[in-house]
Formats: C-alpha cells, structure tokens, sequence
C-alpha cells in the first residue's frame, strides 16, 4: 500500500473543498427569467414572455417545461413555490363562456352624441376609435379611442370651441381624419395624441364637413355643406393638397368606397351618387325626390344598400338598379335607419333611431328585433364596427351598444399547478376580460392555501370606462376574494405581490396618482380580509402624503411579522418593516444619489434578504447592483459576499439582480450579465447554495423585551431590557452608525441632546439575543 503524503492529501483536500465551492454557484447554460426557487433549490422561471413557465434543478442540470401562461403580451403573474415545493402560483390558460346577446354600455363620463365610430380594418381589432359632439348644432366636439377592443374608452380630444365632429376615417390604427362643424377639419398620425389641422376646402366657406372616406392613409374623399353651396374634395397626399370635385346635387351624409377607383355617396335630398375617378366627378344612380337617405354601405363592389327613413334600398349590380324593403312593416314605421353592416355575407346588423337594432342571418330576406329586450326608445343610434370578436354601435347620450361574436373566449387566469400531478387549476377571476385575461397569480402561501395576485375588476366601480385591477385572492376554504381598491371609485389599481405562510398577511400596491405605494391586507377573522393599509416613512405623519407612504410591499416573512418592499421617491432605499420596529432602512451599499432598492424576497424568518438597486444616470442607462442583508453584516453586494465572504470562484459574472431567495433562506437565484461572451456580452441565470450555519437565522427572533422612553425623546434617552444589556448601538435613517456604548447593565440613560431630529434605530443587544427599535429625536 502506497503511503499518501501530507502535501498530496492537502492537495486533494484544496481540490475538493474547490469543487465544492464552485458547485455552489451554478451558471444555467441558457437563459431564463427566474421568478422563484424553492426549498429544495429548484428555479422557477420562462425562457419567453407569454410563453410556457420552465423549472430548472441545478443539482442535475435538468430543465422541466410545465406549460401555464408566463408574463408578458398583457398576461401577469410569477411562478412561486409553496414551502414543500409541491404547488406553483402563475397563470393559465381557461375557456370562458361568453354572452352573444347585445348589451349596452353608457358612458358616464361622455355625455356626447357620438356620430361615427370606426375600428380600422388594417389593425386587428383593439384599437377603434368614437367620434361626436356635446350638441346637435354647434357643439363641442370630441375624439374617443379604445385599445382594448372595446372594453374601455377614453378621450384624446375634447374641444371647447364649438367644433362639434361629424365625420371620420381611420384606413390605419394610428392615422385617422376627422371633421365637422366650424370648418374643423384634422388629421392624427400617433393614434389621437396630436391633431394636425388641414383645410380641405380652401377658399370655400364650409358650414360643415358632412362626411370622410379614405381608401388608404394617402386617397381620400371629402364632402361639405358649404353656406352658399356644397363642396367635394379629393386628396392623394395624405391632405397635403386638395383638388375640389363636382356633381353633388345635395348634402352629402356618408361616402363609401367599394373598390378600385369608385366611391359612393347618398344625400340628404334621397340621391345616390357614383364616382369613378376617386372623387373627382359624381353622377347620380338612384333617386327617390323628397326621400331623406342617411346611411350607405356596401359589401363588395356589386351589393349594398342605402338607408332611409322606413325603408332601405338594395342593389345587387354595382348601383345600376335598386329595391326597396320595409325591414319590419308596421313595426319599423318612422324609423331613421343609419347605417348597415356585415358581419358575414349572410349575417347583417342595421340600426337606427330611435334605439332600434335589427339583425339577419339570411343575406338581408328578413330582419329581427335583436335589441328589443334591453330597448328603451331613448338614444339615437348612429354607426355600426364589426371587428374579429364584436360588433359595436355608438350612439347618442353616451350609449354604446357591444355584442360578442364569440361564444367562448380563452383566457389567462390565476393558476395553481400540481408538482405532483403535472397539472395547472384555474383559480377564477372576478369576471372581466381584458387583452385576453382574467386574472393572475404572483405568490402562494407556504401551505398553498392561499394564491394572490390581481384581477382585471368592473370598470363601472368608477367612471365606466378604465380598466384596472383589485388585489385579489383564492383560498382553499373561502375560494375567491376580491381585495378590493381604495380608489375604485377613481379607477386606481391594486395588486397582491407576496403572501405568509399561513395566508394571513398579503402584501402588495395601490396605486392612487401613478406611483405604486405599500399596501397591507391582514385576515378577518370573519372571512376575508380587512381594507388595504399603506406602510408608512414616520407612522406620525399624515397617512395620505405620497411623501410618507412607502414604496410597493413585495415580500413578507413566513410569519407575516416582517415587511420588505421598493424604494421609490418618498424613501429611495430598499426597507423592511414590522409593526414592532417600524421603518429598517437598509441602506443603499455607498451608491450614487439618485439609486433607488428593491427587495425582492426574504427568508422566512426575515433574517436574510435579496433584492437589487438600480442607478439610473440618464433615460438609456440602467445600472443594477444585487444585494444581500442581514441584521449583523447589513447590505452587502452580492458579488462581492459570494467571492470574498464565501470564498466563491464566479465562472460568470457579475450578478446583476438577486430576484427571489427560498423560504428556508438556503438559495438565492437571479440573473446577471457577463460582458466577456461575445461582442455584447450575454445573459445568464444563476442559483447560490448557502453553507449551513453561515448567518444565525434567530437574529431577528426579537425575544429580549426592551423599553425605551420617552419616545419621541430630547435630550436623554432611557433604555431598559429584562437582562442585562451588553451593548446599544445607534443607526441614522440611512442605516449609518453614529453611536455605540458598552453598558453591562439591564438600564441605560443614553444623552441625545445634540443629535439632530429625525428618526434613528436603537439596537439593544444582550448576551445571546438582540432586539431594534425606532426612536424619534425631536
């Protein structure tokens, strides 16, 4: 037998207390955006927005696709692992059923007679857009654009000059034209925010422009009621020039183009006009003297219909010839039919005034009453949109008509998966939809009880028509939770980021004016749970100044005890918190003014945190630096703690973000970004394993029963445990020290008469046991 040297058996011991290190910080050979790891040092994360949820398990190297709805293209959610690792929050995909009956919707907030309405047919259904005005004649005039298909509005022009609009055309999602009273005539080219103001007419003195028809963002056709006249003008340069036409024998009121060169008109003196070189000259087709035709469209160049009162006329042959029908005879007597749609070649919808909306599943033979059961005779209805999922009406006094055309829809909805079974539960929503989803999940409890996160909520809560969301929550023996705003009346948004153990403490935002500030639920012993709370900077000062709210909450200790969440405007650096200790600032590791942390998650005791500062010199750049926390080491950059406190080597780096830490504080995953692979560097994933013992996880375990007073003080300080007191150690807001005594005794006079006011951190530590708490210096 082979005698081993000491020099080999050190050689060997350093080669395997290497391996051994370096196996501590594992690099995922491709990226994924990590949303959590477990207790048992499994990444949760996505390798594509909106795509499926991937677990990756260091330990192997294993990479597990699990499907569900991964963040991104308006779907939320974060993959979060229960305390055994058992269950998952996120998102999923769940088959709604859907209403086909028409509803209406009024707006509350816009109280206009809405002429047009138009969803462009170059987009794909979301954006549309409403245009009208505050009164029949000379009234101010508004534009309404929705980016949801409808599911909301909201203004992008309101005018106070009596530029009531009658007319529009949108042959784009962001380029539109609109015109109407007071010779206002305009143009956007970014989906309404700016209006361009042309001049169609010239020299012309309009009374009113009557009606807009672009076949695409450059061809147009205009018409006016001149006050000495009428008037047609013809572009082909987006309106940069206009050429004025002729023929029109009376008001024009709507203008249609049905294909290559040819435009159609009707007229107020019951004509209908043809032009076959865009607009230039006009002819008339048909006429009935004394008829009043108000609406006109057509499906394809041979067959459309023009509208009038009680009766609609047909053609079938490109406007040679002309039928007329009575849609319901006696029924539909004295009806203003408007305008006419097809949804299909056989499916149309035709409405009018007063309140009335007629449909046809057999090309037009016969009509029936499809709005008769929420009719009330009221609004005049004007316009009719079809897009790819609904068909929309607009109308006078705000009302808006909707109807699905799908009879299900799929949807993202919170979720929680099954390890075990492989399987993903939709939880529910509170029933709106919007861009497709529900509701999504962001955190489980550690017994995976409880699921939260948010839910797109009834726009009605507050002015109708902005979407937005409550915090919203699923347990296992209450089911669904609504969570509720304290601002739904104005349309303001919650949401639900982290949860305890036990579910009795849900942490997340409410947003009131844009920033989003601390929000804490706490469990109602009689179900559900209590109004949302804000965590305050100085809990002495006034709850309602954005000043003194905290940033978002995005984690909470298993207990529900400790706090931590985002630095913002009020209090830049990341913080915890605890009803015990108030405000712990943890600092911002000596980084520029300006850096802003976040605490991305906590250890379930609270001893060890995660999170990130970001510094951001100028709108391109973003600088980030990960951090790491405890009580005794305090913030300490998680490059540096890996190498130089652990003694790690980093085959990558450096680490950018620390993004989740497990419950029983063991792992830590993020990403970073390593500039030495390839010409711009590249992304990677990682996951530290902590050595056992490294951090003494009762350090937060505040069991010494301290007393300070008088609190606020001014210029002495008594401080008195139940045993004796080794040391006391000061902290500023900023977490800086700025006094340390030695005391061996159970009571202690402190002078604090040339400290400056504001908030300081006594910690008072005994011989095994160590407790902070805030004190306020007048």
């Amino acid at each position: 037998m082979k005698k081993i040297t000491t020099l080999t058996m050190m050689l060997f011991t350093f080669l395997l207390l290497s391996t051994v290190a370096i196996s501590q910080y594992v690099v995922k050979p491709t990226f994924i955006e990590t949303n959590h790891v477990s207790n048992q040092g499994v990444v949760s994360g996505y390798e594509s927005q909106g795509g499926p949820y991937s677990l990756w398990n260091p330990a192997d190297n294993s990479f597990q696709i699990i499907g569900g709805l991964a963040p991104g293209n308006g779907i939320g959610g974060r993959a979060h692992f229960s305390g055994d690792g058992n269950f998952i929050s996120g998102s999923s995909l769940n088959t709604l059923p859907v209403s086909t009956d028409w509803e209406r919707t009024i707006l509350e907030d816009y109280n206009y007679i809405f002429k047009a309405m138009e969803f462009p047919s170059t987009g794909d259904g979301m954006f549309g857009y409403a245009v009208g005005q505050s009164l029949t004649y000379n009234g101010d005039g508004i534009v309404l654009r929705t980016t949801n298909g409808g599911a909301s509005w909201g203004a992008m022009w309101v005018d106070t000059e009596n530029r009531g609009l009658e007319a529009m055309s949108f042959p784009s999602p962001y380029l539109g034209y609109v015109g109407g009273w007071n010779q206002y005539f305009a143009k956007t080219q970014n989906t309404g925010w700016d209006w361009e103001v042309l001049d169609p007419a010239g020299d012309d003195d309009v009374y009113i422009y009557t009606a807009i028809e672009f076949k695409d963002e450059l061809n147009g056709v205009v018409t006016a009621q001149l006050n000495d006249g009428l008037g047609v003008y013809i572009t082909s340069d987006g309106g940069l020039t206009w050429t004025k036409g002729s023929g029109l024998l009376s008001v024009p009121s709507k203008i249609k183009y049905t294909g290559n060169s040819t435009y159609f008109l009707c007229t107020n003196g019951g004509h209908v006009q043809k032009s076959t070189d865009d607009g230039l000259t006009w002819t008339t087709v048909y006429n009935i003297p004394g008829a009043l035709f108000l609406g006109l469209n057509f499906f394809d160049e041979q067959t459309g219909y023009v509208l009038g009162e009680t009766y609609i006329h047909k053609t079938t042959d490109g406007g040679n010839t002309w039928t007329e029908h009575a849609v319901s005879p006696g029924l539909t007597d004295g009806v203003l039919w408007r305008d006419i749609q097809w949804i299909d070649n056989q499916h149309l919808v035709i409405t009018g005034t007063p309140d009335v909306v007629f449909e046809s599943d057999n090309g037009g033979q016969s009509w029936s009453w499809a709005n008769q059961a929420i009719f009330n005779g009221g609004p005049a209805l004007y316009e009719i949109a079809v897009t790819p999922t609904s068909v929309q009406i607009c109308g006078s006094q705000g009302n808006f008509y909707y109807k699905s055309r799908l009879s299900s829809i799929d949807v993202a909805e919170m979720s929680r998966y099954d390890v075990n079974t492989q399987t993903w539960t939709p939880l529910g929503s509170l029933g709106i939809v919007v861009d497709n989803t529900t509701s999504a999940g962001y955190s489980i409890s550690g017994d995976a009880m409880t699921v939260v996160g948010n839910s797109w909520a009834d726009p009605a809560n507050g002015n109708g028509t902005t979407s937005y969301a409550h915090a919203f929550a699923w347990n296992q023996s209450e089911g669904l939770i609504d969570l509720g705003s304290m601002y739904a009346n104005l349309n303001r948004s919650s949401r639900a980021e982290a949860v305890s153990h036990d579910g009795n403490v849900i942490v997340g935002y409410q947003d009131f004016n844009g920033p989003w500030k601390s929000a804490v639920w706490r469990k109602n012993p009689a179900g559900g749970y209590f109004p949302n709370e804000y965590l305050l900077v100085n809990p002495d000062g006034n709850p309602n100044d954005e000043f003194n709210q905290l940033g978002m909450a995005s984690a909470v200790s298993a207990d529900g005890n400790w706090i931590g969440g985002y630095g913002d405007y009020a209090f830049p650096n990341a913080w915890l918190w605890s009803q015990t200790t108030g405000l712990v600032d943890l600092g911002n590791l000596g980084l520029p003014e300006g850096t802003t942390g976040n605490v991305a998650g906590m250890s379930e005791d609270g001893s060890i945190v995660v999170g990130w500062y970001v510094y951001a010199p100028d709108p391109w750049t973003q600088n980030y630096t990960p951090f790491i926390w405890t009580a005794a080491m305090g913030a300490m950059d998680l490059n540096t703690f890996i190498t130089d406190y652990l003694g790690y080597t980093m085959e990558f780096g450096p680490i950018w973000s620390a993004n989740s830490i497990s419950s029983n504080g063991k792992y830590i995953a993020g990403w970073g970004l390593d500039p030495n692979i390839g010409p711009w560097g590249e992304l990677f994933t990682f996951r530290l394993e902590l050595p056992d013992g490294w951090v003494n996880t009762s350090e937060n375990e505040l069991t010494v029963h301290v007393s300070v007073y008088p609190n606020p003080v001014s210029d002495k300080l008594i401080i008195q445990a139940n045993e004796k007191i080794e040391k006391v150690e000061l902290f500023d807001a900023n977490g800086l020290l700025v006094r340390m005594e030695i005391v061996n005794q159970s009571k202690f006079s402190m002078n604090t008469e040339k400290l400056a006011s504001g908030i300081y951190f006594a910690k008072v530590t005994t011989s095994e046991k160590s407790k902070t708490v805030k004190v306020i210096k007048n």
